[in-house]
C-alpha cells in the first residue's frame, strides 16, 4: 500500500496564490507557488523543502512567490519552454512593482536569479524520471505553455493548474488524460460562461458603435495570453489598434518559442496588424490616432491602462470594456460593482461607458463536469475555486477531497 501526503500550502479554498506539495515515497514535490494579485499580494503559506517544483503556467497567482522559495532552499524548476520564458519577464516586474508600492521585501534579485538558474525546460507528452515518480506535462488549454502535470508510481495522480477544455484563436483546449486521482482547479464550479462566439461577436459589435460614435476602446488585458487572443480577435476589424504594456514582451516570446500556438502564421499576421505602444511619445499618439488600446494590467491595478482611462475618464463616448476574472480587492472589481477606481490615490468614477464581456479561459461548470466524467478518476480533489461544492453535487458519485490550506491528507492506492 503507497501513501501519498497531499499539503495545500495556498489555493485549496480560494482562487489564487496555489501551491500544493506533495511527498511520495522518496518524492518530495511542490505544484507551483503562486500570490493573490492584492495591494500588498497575498503570499501562501512558508514554502517547505522539496527536491522539484512544476510549474504548471507563467501567471502571478501560480509563480509569483517562487522566489521566496529560492530564498532558502534549491529545487529543480520544471517547465516548458514557454512557461519558462514567460515567467522571466513577469517575476522581474513583480520584484520592480514589489519596490515602487513599498511593499515588505520578500525576496531580492538573488533569489531570483536562483530561480531561473533551476529552470528546466521540459517537453509536452515526455516522461521525467524522479526518483520513484514519473513525471509527464499535457497542454492545460489555459494559455500557451500551461501544463497539465500527471504523475505516477504505483498509481496515478494528475494536476490540471489553470483549465479550459474549448478551442480558442490562440490555443486547443486540454484533452482528458486518464489519471487515478484528479487534482483540479474550480474557479467556476456552478457558473458556467456565455458561448464565447456570442461573446466576441457582442464585444465586436460594441466596439463598432463605440467608435462609430466618436469614442475610444480601452482593453485592459492580462499580458500573458489574453492580449494575444484580443490581438487575434480583432485582426479582421479595421481600426487603428494601439498595444501597451508587458504584454508586447510576451507576444515576442511567443514569436520566438516556437510549437506551443494553434496557428503560429496567423498569429504572427495578426501581430503585424497593431502598433506597439514603446514609450510616452507613443502613448500620447495612441490617445489621439487610435481607435483600440489594449494595454495591461487586466485588473487595473497598475500599468499603462490608468493613464489612459485617467485621460478619457470624461468622455462619455468612449468606454472601457473588461475582458478577464476581477479578483475581489481589485481596481477591476470595484470598477465592475462600483463604476468607480483608484488612480494616483484618487478615487475616480469615470463618465466612459463600462462592460464585461466573458473571455475566461477557465473551464465553466459544464466543461469540468465533462473532464472528471471523462477522466473517470476514483478520487477528485478540488482547489482554486470558492464553490467547490456545487461541483461535488453535480457529481454525488464520485469521491471527492475539498482541502483547506495548511491540510494535510493521504491518498492511498
Amino acid at each position: 500500500m503507497i501513501n501519498t501526503k497531499v499539503k495545500f500550502l495556498g489555493g485549496a479554498e480560494e482562487v489564487g496564490r496555489l501551491a500544493i506539495k506533495i511527498e511520495d515515497k522518496n518524492d518530495k514535490i511542490m505544484i507551483d507557488y503562486g500570490v493573490e494579485p492584492d495591494k500588498p499580494p497575498e503570499y501562501p503559506l512558508p514554502p517547505e523543502p522539496v527536491n522539484d517544483i512544476f510549474i504548471t503556467h507563467a501567471h502571478l497567482d501560480h509563480t509569483g512567490a517562487l522566489p521566496v522559495y529560492y530564498h532558502n532552499y534549491s529545487a529543480k524548476l520544471h517547465a516548458t519552454a514557454m512557461t519558462a520564458n514567460s515567467v522571466v519577464p513577469i517575476i522581474n516586474d513583480s520584484l520592480k512593482i514589489m519596490r515602487l508600492e513599498n511593499y515588505v521585501e520578500r525576496f531580492n534579485e538573488d533569489d531570483v536569479e536562483n530561480l531561473f538558474r533551476s529552470l528546466v525546460t521540459e517537453r509536452y507528452n515526455t516522461d521525467i524520471e524522479l526518483n520513484n515518480l514519473t513525471a509527464r506535462a499535457y497542454s492545460a488549454g489555459h494559455i500557451p505553455g500551461s501544463s497539465m502535470w500527471r504523475f505516477e508510481d504505483s498509481f496515478s495522480f494528475m494536476i490540471t493548474g489553470d483549465l479550459y477544455t474549448r478551442d480558442t484563436n490562440l490555443l486547443k483546449g486540454a484533452r482528458p488524460v486518464k489519471t487515478d486521482v484528479l487534482i483540479m482547479e474550480s474557479t467556476y464550479a456552478g457558473r458556467d460562461h456565455e458561448d464565447r462566439d456570442e461573446v466576441i461577436k457582442r464585444l465586436k459589435d460594441s466596439i463598432k458603435e463605440t467608435i462609430d460614435n466618436g469614442g475610444k476602446v480601452i482593453l485592459p488585458t492580462f499580458a500573458i495570453g489574453r492580449t494575444q487572443e484580443m490581438i487575434m480577435i480583432l485582426r479582421d476589424m479595421n481600426y487603428n489598434i494601439y498595444v501597451d504594456g508587458m504584454g508586447n514582451d510576451i507576444s515576442r516570446i511567443y514569436l520566438d518559442t516556437p510549437g506551443f500556438l494553434k496557428d503560429y502564421s496567423l498569429f504572427r499576421k495578426s501581430l503585424g496588424r497593431v502598433i506597439k505602444v514603446r514609450n510616452k511619445r507613443m502613448r500620447k499618439e495612441a490617445l489621439e490616432n487610435g481607435d483600440i488600446i489594449i494595454t495591461t494590467s487586466g485588473m487595473l491595478d497598475g500599468g499603462p491602462v490608468l493613464g489612459y482611462i485617467d485621460s478619457l475618464s470624461d468622455d462619455p463616448k468612449s468606454a472601457i470594456y473588461l475582458t478577464g476574472y476581477q479578483v475581489e480587492g481589485t481596481n477591476g472589481r470595484s470598477l465592475m460593482e462600483n463604476g468607480t477606481i483608484k488612480i494616483a490615490g484618487a478615487t475616480i468614477k469615470p463618465s466612459m461607458k463600462i462592460d464585461f464581456f466573458d473571455l475566461s479561459a477557465h473551464a465553466g461548470h459544464s466543461d469540468l463536469v465533462k473532464f472528471i466524467k471523462d477522466i473517470d478518476p476514483w478520487t477528485v480533489v478540488l482547489c482554486h475555486g470558492d464553490q467547490r461544492e456545487k461541483l461535488k453535487e453535480a457529481l454525488p458519485e464520485y469521491n471527492f477531497i475539498l482541502p483547506y490550506n495548511g491540510h494535510e491528507f493521504e491518498i492511498t492506492n
